[in-house]
């Protein structure tokens, strides 16, 4: 199969596109009964989305992967409780999230392809360091990639009245 190249989106109007694929790739996980169609009609986003660069993969012209950086100067942007971490003073930081696939097309290696062209641009950039949050399944690629595991955290899937998961909490030192 022949994908586009990751690209930055530029259209805003298109984050739609990626909310819903978001709904898609997480209804057919494990963790569908926090994402899904019920609990965000509308396609998951969040305050970040506006704001943050979105990487994206295209095939016959429809995003059939996306991945976030969020760049930031507070942590409370990142919207979880990490304040008992020690973490470098500098700033602006890049929190590191939003991975997604389109089931069809996993397997074909897009999402390694989006993280490091998300970690060459903490590297590249004016960036003091980066942060990220996994579940288990995602741990092994981010200490692949240098992350390093700082802890544990409670994860509060965006505000809502499910139960607490437990996280881990990670670093990319620059």
């Amino acid at each position: 199969m022949e994908f586009s190249t990751p690209i930055i989106l530029e259209d805003k109007s298109r984050l739609t596109e990626i909310y819903n694929l978001r709904i898609l790739a997480y209804e057919h996980s494990s963790k569908s009964i926090y994402v899904n169609r019920n609990v965000f009609p509308e396609g998951w986003k969040d305050d970040l989305d506006e704001q943050a660069i979105h990487w994206v993969v295209e095939y016959d012209n429809n995003i059939i992967a996306s991945a976030r950086l969020a760049v930031l100067n507070d942590l409370a942007d990142t919207g979880e409780d990490i304040y008992d971490f020690d973490l470098p003073p500098g700033r602006p930081f890049a929190y590191y999230s939003r991975l997604v696939v389109h089931p069809n097309f996993q397997g074909y290696g897009l999402g390694k392809i989006l993280d490091e062209i998300r970690l060459k641009y903490i590297k590249d950039e004016p960036i003091s360091f980066g942060l990220a949050f996994s579940f288990d399944d995602r741990s092994t690629s981010l200490l692949k990639l240098g992350f390093i595991e700082l802890g544990i955290v409670n994860y509060k899937w965006c505000g809502l009245p499910v139960p607490q998961t437990v996280q881990r909490f990670f670093i990319f030192p620059k």
